[in-house]
């Protein structure tokens, strides 16, 4: 898995391209909890998103629940699968 990947997303007609890397990847995982969700799925889409679609990014975020979606499908995509097996 490259520590970088470019990502793009097509929602609602309108395409978005994210440049995660670890460090930012790492830095939303921290900040995230139960208490805190919202703020830190916004701050990491917003780090990582390409310039020219910041704007389209910054409208959907104000619809309810946008961010919690739109990071998951980042989220999923840029963690590698683990095929793990707990012996006994």
């Amino acid at each position: 898995m490259a520590l970088e990947q470019k990502i793009t997303l097509e929602v609602n007609d309108i395409e978005l391209s994210f440049n995660v890397n670890v460090t930012a990847y790492n830095k939303f995982l921290n900040q995230s909890n139960q208490v805190n969700k919202i703020q830190p799925a916004t701050n990491f889409l917003m780090t990582v998103v390409d310039s020219e679609c910041k704007a389209a990014l910054k409208e959907m975020l104000a619809m309810p629940g946008a961010a919690l979606h739109l990071v998951g499908s980042v989220v999923e995509e840029y963690q590698p699968e683990f095929n793990i097996t707990v012996k006994k």
